[in-house]
C-alpha cells in the first residue's frame, strides 16, 4: 500500500475530512489531496505533520505496524525510507516499533541534500557524527561545518537546519529523543 493510501485509510478511519487534515497539519488541502491521490510524495518534513496530525508515527506508512518486535536489526533487514525531492535515504537502525526513547537513522545524503528550505525546531535533543564527507549544520543561524569524524549536539527546540555542501554523498549516523520517525 502507498503513503497516499494509508494517509487517506487513517484519515477516513479517525473521521476527518481533508479540510479538517490541513488545519491539524498545516499543509494545504490541494497538497493533502495530491498526496492521498499519489500525484505527489511528502517531504519528510510534510509527512512528519501530517503524521502528528493523525497521531501516528511516521513509520506506520512504511511498514506493518504489525510485525515482530526485535533487539537486533540487522544491516540488510533496516527499514528504508528514500526522499528524492531532499535527496536522503534513510536507514532506521532501531526496531522499528520500539517502545525505545532513541532513535538512531543512518543516513545518506547526496550533494545538495538538505532537511527543507526553513529551519525547524520541536521538542528534543539531537546528535550527529560525519562517517563520511561533510555536512553543514545551522541551529540558532549559526552554521558549522563538520567533516568526517566531527559530531554535534544540539537541542531541537532551537531553529535548526542541515545540509551536504559537497558534492560527493554524505554518510551520517543522526540520534533523536524522542524519535521523530
Amino acid at each position: 500500500m502507498t503513503i497516499g493510501k494509508k494517509i487517506l485509510g487513517l484519515r477516513q478511519s479517525k473521521k476527518l475530512t481533508l479540510r479538517q487534515l490541513s488545519k491539524l497539519s498545516g499543509c494545504s488541502l490541494g497538497f493533502l489531496s495530491q498526496i492521498e491521490r499519489d500525484l505527489v510524495s511528502p517531504t519528510i518534513s510534510s509527512l512528519k505533520k501530517i503524521a502528528d496530525a493523525l497521531e501516528v508515527n511516521m513509520m506506520y506508512f512504511f511498514d506493518d505496524p504489525h510485525s515482530n518486535q526485535k533487539v537486533v536489526v540487522r544491516r540488510n533487514e533496516r527499514n528504508k525510507m528514500v526522499n528524492p525531492k531532499s535527496k536522503v535515504t534513510y536507514e532506521l537502525l532501531r526496531p522499528q516499533f520500539s517502545e525505545t526513547e532513541l532513535e538512531a537513522l543512518y543516513m545518506y545524503l547526496k550533494p545538495g541534500a538538505f532537511s527543507g528550505k526553513e529551519s525547524h525546531s520541536h521538542i528534543g535533543e539531537e546528535f550527529v557524527i560525519v562517517l563520511k564527507g561533510q555536512l553543514e549544520v545551522s541551529v540558532e543561524n549559526e552554521s558549522f561545518l563538520l567533516d568526517e569524524g566531527d559530531s554535534a549536539l544540539y537541542k531541537s527546540n532551537h531553529p535548526h537546519s542541515w545540509k551536504n555542501p559537497s558534492d560527493e554523498v554524505t554518510e551520517v549516523l543522526w540520534i533523536n529523543h524522542p524519535p521523530t520517525f
